[in-house]
């Protein structure tokens, strides 16, 4: 009976399941076939472009972590530039992380009264240490390898400005995204 409760088929354990069936089959993937090959057969430009909308997903998968990172690492093995696929990503990520800031903007409208005044003092002590704020928040892009929804959410529901949010975790993003563009194309070519 305790299994049976413990095997329970809800959304989240569906998730979770669909993203470790992904991570798994995607290391299958890489076993077989070598990420120089994935992308001549994807192509260069659609290697690119693929870069930006699995970036943007995410970005946009709030709290339900894309692995996005694996097709950067892959690609950045397969022969491309590195500084490009970083751009790319991190315009792509920011571009969905957009959508996981303004879901929290309009969110506080639904939140109880409670729970409002938590955010309400998030956007005071933001404000009062707004000088720290940007630099905080591309030390975070940068160099923080967990998703941003933990941040921007919170930024959203406490209606902290969107360019202060914005430009600074963007160009942090950039920077974490070459990174493992960098690591693929100088650490898993010698693999392959």
């Amino acid at each position: 009976m305790a299994v049976k409760k413990y095997f329970k088929l809800t959304k989240k354990n569906l998730i979770i399941f669909i993203f470790i069936l992904f991570f798994i089959l995607w290391s299958i993937v890489l076993i077989k076939v070598s990420p120089i090959k994935i992308t001549e057969t994807i192509g260069i430009q659609n290697s690119y472009l693929l870069t930006f909308f699995v970036a943007f997903l995410g970005g946009s998968s709030i709290l339900i972590p894309f692995p996005y990172y694996l097709f950067i690492i892959t690609f950045g093995a397969g022969g491309l530039n590195p500084f490009l696929l970083g751009i790319i990503g991190g315009l792509g990520l920011a571009l969905g992380d957009s959508i996981t800031y303004f879901i929290g903007y309009k969110g506080k409208e639904v939140l109880p009264h409670k729970v409002q005044k938590i955010f309400n003092k998030i956007r005071i002590i933001c404000s009062k240490r707004s000088w720290l704020m940007p630099f905080f928040l591309f030390i975070y892009g940068a160099i923080i390898p967990i998703p941003n929804d933990l941040i921007i959410l919170p930024l959203g529901l406490g209606r902290y400005p969107y360019w202060k949010m914005a430009i600074p975790l963007t160009i942090g993003n950039m920077i974490y995204t070459t990174g493992l563009a960098l690591l693929g194309y100088y650490g898993l070519v010698v693999l392959f």
